[in-house]
């Protein structure tokens, strides 16, 4: 979908796609929330990685759009969960076992020796009219009480990953670290606003502080069987002595999650996230809010639980409320 402004893409069962869904250009107050993703990458049979190299696929592929975008409360499954060729996206309460790819590249048109930036639209708020065109700083992402869980690397998969790292593909970069420690090099909103003290117009230092990523937002968020922190998120909760099983079963009247996550998950460390929290997108300054512009909070769950005043991280509340039918 392009220019999906201020569509909400919710309670989908996405599987066995090689890409569940894309976003393409100005997903401006677009929210993805509620769904359910798995097997969206390339098969188990799959051999051959030349072959593979331009159709691996991922649960949600976000491209060169300015935000605000708004992922909550979906279960993202496959081996890849989310490709972030973009800025100007909050994740919250997502239970993601995919990595995360393609960040910091793919958005160049790909010339050989002039720079090529993509420069895209962003709108008025809640509107069609175009506000202006900027190309993507990268950046400006928002993780809040997400559960990230390392799955097993298939072995085919890490041959195409290498293969692809090796090559210095401009497009994706075939991550298959689940976490958010793609973000590392990124700075947080103190570091980056610290570039900005004093004079810097005409005259001041030369430098590339316009020109660096914008910040990185993260709390609240566990990482289980290896996956990785952003190594500047200050209260990630990482379990390195357990491992944590996750798996889909179809039944006669839907489809179950069987996991033993919650006997490891930490209970009511974390706060209840809002449209506050989140604060505003870099671009289009606009804030992550419903399409009439009124705030969202998100206290309840998956299963449509309620939240209590501290809740835990990812899509479900409880043990309890994940052993119910999710679709």
């Amino acid at each position: 979908m392009h220019a999906a402004i201020d569509v909400i893409i919710r309670r989908n069962h996405i599987h066995n796609c090689t890409r569940g869904i894309w976003l393409d250009w100005q997903a401006q107050g677009t929210r993805v929330t509620g769904n359910l993703f798995h097997h969206n990458c390339l098969p188990d049979d799959f051999t051959d990685c030349e072959k593979a190299y331009n159709s691996v696929g991922e649960d949600l592929f976000i491209e060169v759009s300015h935000g605000p975008t708004l992922v909550d409360h979906n279960l993202m499954l496959s081996d890849r969960s989310l490709k972030l060729a973009t800025q100007g996206v909050a994740l919250v309460h997502n239970l993601i076992c995919g990595s995360l790819v393609s960040v910091g590249i793919g958005t160049d048109n790909g010339a050989p020796i002039i720079p090529s930036p993509r420069y895209t639209p962003y709108h008025v708020h809640h509107g069609t009219q175009i506000a202006g065109f900027m190309t993507i700083l990268h950046g400006d992402m928002k993780f809040y009480n997400n559960i990230f869980i390392q799955k097993k690397i298939r072995s085919c998969m890490k041959a195409l990953s290498e293969l692809m790292e090796s090559d210095g593909n401009m497009w994706d970069n075939c991550n298959m670290i689940t976490g958010t420690s793609p973000y590392d090099e990124y700075p947080t909103f103190e570091q980056w606003k610290k570039n900005f003290e004093g004079y810097c117009g005409m005259g001041s230092d030369v430098g590339d502080l316009y020109y660096e990523h914008l910040p990185v937002w993260a709390s609240g968020n566990c990482y289980f069987n290896g996956a990785r922190p952003w190594k500047k998120e200050s209260d990630a909760f990482s379990d390195t002595e357990n491992t944590v099983s996750i798996s889909l079963e179809q039944k006669d009247d839907g489809w179950y999650l069987h996991t033993n996550l919650y006997d490891f998950l930490p209970e009511n460390r974390d706060g209840i996230i809002s449209t506050e929290t989140l604060g505003i997108a870099f671009e289009p300054e606009q804030k992550y809010e419903n399409p009439d512009g009124s705030p969202i909070i998100f206290n309840q769950d998956f299963s449509g639980e309620h939240r209590d005043v501290l809740t835990c991280a990812g899509p479900f509340i409880n043990k309890e409320s994940a052993s119910r039918k999710v679709f």
